[in-house]
């Protein structure tokens, strides 16, 4: 069996294509992996300075009786705070000094996202000998990245936290099921690399770690993928303590850990990738997990990965899960996963090879593109009644006019992910006609009079936008809110008449001198701009929000009053909007 050595000194394997496949596809993943030995020479529990670290007495069978973290939040010093696709940092600390610091790149997500850092105020593992600990729990719990996010444990001031005695560890589920949690192999402080959130903490074992972990080594991990993670963060742990104490390397005997893992996990899990999203969604996590595995260990990319992502595996699983994500949206009217979902595949292409955006893309991302927009389909109806007085004596007149619209709404990519920077998702292709009806004019004064009221239709466009509800899986899934950011289009002057006016006299009557002329009040001219007062937004000039929201085919409704007065004359628009998701078949 070969051997496999890491290097003395090396940084953290350029594994971003990985990590980004993994994030982009999955909505979660399983417990995390990592960990450390003493390698204290004749220390408690120690290996020695050179010699191997083998796979000996390692399996990849799931303990009857994992190891589970007992904990206890500190609401009270909980920390939320909205991170953007740009990147940013979070920052908590605990009741005891630790500073918990999460330090998220560049383009680790594809939209925005409100992190949580709550500190704990006790963590423990039963069965596991350690000490002081230091934990926090990451939320939205399970979120996964598009790069390695860095959550870097700095204990209290004053507190003794020795290498050799650092055990970092992740839990996940309800049970909360110990793993080991992966550090970074080139960084002296405490610096969790991650994928994916869940809780993590730093115990501080009571004598060296391997005397710490042997007894317990097989309960950690509660399937075998954490399993394999677990084995994999160990060596990883105990190379940091060789490196940052001086020692030579050591060798690893890995290899028929992850030649059992391929037969009776990785294989499995590919031959059944097409019966769901879930099982695909696993198994690409499975194959790009295990590759990042034996890169961070420092084995050669066999190139395995890649070749299973560019071959039937991404076709075979995105198939699935775009079937589903579109069901949801036809038949439960949930419409706010599937932007999201393509955008997702969209970038995993890229960073994969597979697409240049520019160029054919592969045929499941030009599915998914087509189900996101049978999807985003919408239809919304507008009413919108003006009532307008305005004048005196015989200029005195009252007005009333309804405008009505239907506006087909399909999505748009460009506008879309450019135009609006992913507010927008839905817009008109073209000007829809703004109907007049019910145009009434009337002069209260007997020596004024009309003939020739027409009405006249405007022109409307619109786009048309939505935010998710904050929160967990089943929260984001609901709408927040709608906007709509309306232009309206004139034809001439808009729906008018013809005034005939005459002199009146002073002992009562009209004198014989009529003077005729076109006039235009109307909803357009007299009502419009209560709406451009009333609605106006520094960014997309109109923006109608605050709708209520309704669900199914008909999603959200919205009635509003707007007016203005000025000079005497008063107008007052009432309008309803009705908006209808209307997916295609």
């Amino acid at each position: 069996m070969a051997h496999r050595q890491i290097r003395p000194v090396r940084r953290w394997p350029s594994t971003r294509w990985l990590a980004s496949g993994l994030a982009a596809v999955l909505v979660g993943c399983g417990g995390g992996g990592g960990g450390n030995a003493d390698t204290t020479p004749g220390g408690t529990g120690g290996t020695g300075g050179t010699g191997a670290s083998g796979a000996a007495g390692t399996t990849l069978t799931v303990d009857a009786s994992p190891l589970r973290a007992t904990l206890a939040a500190d609401t009270a010093r909980s920390v939320t705070q909205t991170v953007s696709p740009t990147g940013g940092t979070v920052t908590a600390t605990g009741a005891d000094g630790t500073v918990f610091t999460l330090t998220v790149p560049a383009d680790a997500m594809v939209q925005a996202i409100d992190i949580t850092m709550t500190p704990l105020s006790s963590v423990s593992v039963p069965g596991l000998a350690t000490g002081a600990g230091y934990g926090v729990q990451l939320g939205p719990e399970g979120a996964s990245f598009l790069d390695f996010v860095t959550l870097t444990i700095t204990p209290p001031a004053g507190a003794s936290a020795p290498i050799e005695r650092q055990i970092p560890i992740g839990w996940s589920g309800a049970d909360n099921t110990v793993s080991l949690a992966a550090l970074d192999p080139a960084a002296r402080e405490v610096k969790l690399k991650l994928m994916h959130f869940s809780g993590y903490a730093l115990l501080l074992a009571t004598t060296g770690t391997n005397a710490t972990l042997e007894p317990v080594r097989h309960r950690f991990g509660g399937d075998a993928e954490a399993r394999l993670q677990s084995l994999a963060a160990e060596r990883l742990a105990q190379e940091r303590q060789r490196q940052l104490l001086g020692q030579a390397p050591a060798e690893l005997l890995l290899d028929d850990i992850f030649k059992a893992y391929d037969e009776q996990v990785v294989k499995p899990r590919v031959a059944a990738a097409g019966s769901s999203c879930a099982a695909g969604r696993l198994a690409i996590q499975t194959v790009l997990g295990t590759a990042r595995q034996r890169q961070l260990l420092g084995y050669a990319d066999d190139g395995s990965a890649q070749d299973a992502l560019g071959g039937s595996l991404m076709s075979v699983a995105t198939a699935a899960c775009t079937r589903e994500e579109y069901a949801l949206c036809r038949d439960e009217h949930i419409i706010t996963r599937m932007l999201p979902y393509y955008l997702g595949l969209s970038r995993q292409a890229q960073l994969l090879g597979l697409s240049d955006g520019k160029g054919v893309e592969p045929t499941w991302l030009q599915d998914a593109e087509a189900a996101t927009a049978k999807c985003l389909n919408f239809e919304l109806q507008i009413d919108s009644d003006l009532r307008f007085s305005g004048g005196t004596d015989q200029y005195a007149r009252n007005v009333n006019e309804t405008v009505s619209a239907r506006l087909p709404m399909p999505f748009n990519l460009g506008v879309s992910v450019f135009a609006s920077g992913g507010l927008f998702v839905s817009g008109t292709v073209a000007e829809v006609p703004l109907v007049s009806s019910n145009y009434t004019v009337y002069y209260p004064n007997t020596c004024a009079s009309v003939s020739g009221v027409q009405g006249v239709n405007a022109g409307i466009l619109g786009n048309l936008g939505f935010t998710a509800q904050s929160g967990g899986v089943a929260q984001r899934a609901l709408v927040q809110d709608f906007v709509f950011s309306p232009a309206v289009v004139p034809h001439g002057f808009g729906s008018g008449y013809s005034r005939t006016l005459r002199t009146p006299r002073s002992s009562g009557g009209c004198e014989n001198d009529p003077s005729t002329s076109p006039q235009y009040d109307n909803w357009v001219i007299n009502g419009y701009p209560t709406w451009l007062e009333s609605l106006a937004d520094p960014n997309f000039g109109l923006a109608i929000r605050n709708w209520t929201i309704v669900g199914g085919d008909v999603m959200a409704t919205k009635e509003f009053t707007t007016s203005t007065s000025e000079n005497g004359d008063s107008a007052t628009v009432t309008t309803r909007l009705v908006l209808f998701h209307k997916p295609a078949p």
